[in-house]
């Protein structure tokens, strides 16, 4: 019997990203971020060999507008947000409704436009990532985690830095992820997205595919005995008893 392959999968998630952004396309018209979704929905489809497939990102720039408890407030009009995204998926348990992202890195960097003192750099920024065979696991990480970058300074002065927990997050994919960054960094953009009946439907297919076997795994842990399997144990290990 022929093994069973997955490309289709693959291809629908250029699909899914080329829909995506005709829908930015009605609402913020042809911008360059959304020029660069487009060029990863070619890149995907041009390396549909095999069952996974691959977003790689770099700096997306995205409009930010009213950032919320900003300090210090002179920067409200000259601060600018890049995201990066590399993510690798497979396409076999997507299909399965699976755990299926294999890797994961989703940045977000939210920095001046123009530095107005050259002494000053003023920065923020946090990143979701699925642990992999590199992290240090003296620290702790769970399995998907949100991790700020604490290399800020406010008024000049350097925060208190140092090593800040790994905070359990769920997984994004692309989609997902630039749903998140909207709705926290650029309301009048997400609300507008809010009411594209086809943006929201490719946000349920990856909900269906990425949040739900992520929260069902969660849900069904035996926090107090032994955990199903490894995917259980290793999404939130210091409640793994």
């Amino acid at each position: 019997m022929a093994k069973k392959g997955y490309q289709h999968i693959v291809r629908k998630q250029a699909s899914n990203l080329d829909l995506a952004c005709q829908c930015l396309r009605g609402v913020v018209g042809e911008q360059n971020w959304v020029y660069e979704l487009s060029s990863a929905a070619a890149e995907i489809r041009n390396k549909c060999k095999g069952d996974d497939w691959t977003i790689d990102i770099q700096d997306l720039d995205i409009p930010i507008t009213e950032p919320r408890h900003l300090l210090p407030s002179s920067l409200k009009n000259n601060l600018k947000l890049f995201v990066s995204i590399r993510m690798t998926g497979d396409g076999k348990l997507w299909d399965e409704c699976s755990n299926c992202i294999k890797s994961l890195g989703f940045k977000v960097v939210v920095k001046e436009k123009v530095p107005v003192d050259s002494n000053k750099t003023f920065s923020t920024g946090f990143h979701i990532d699925k642990v992999d065979g590199n992290d240090d696991m003296n620290e702790m990480h769970p399995l998907y985690h949100v991790h700020f970058l604490n290399d800020n300074k406010i008024d000049g002065t350097e925060a208190l830095s140092m090593d800040v927990p790994r905070l359990m997050h769920h997984p994004v994919d692309t989609i997902l992820g630039i749903l998140m960054v909207l709705a926290n960094y650029n309301k009048p953009l997400y609300d507008k997205l809010r009411g594209d009946g086809g943006f929201m439907g490719l946000c349920r297919d990856s909900a269906n595919h990425i949040l739900a076997p992520y929260f069902n795994s969660l849900a069904s842990a035996k926090w107090k005995e032994s955990p199903h399997s490894t995917f259980d144990n290793d999404i939130c290990p210091y409640l793994v008893l």
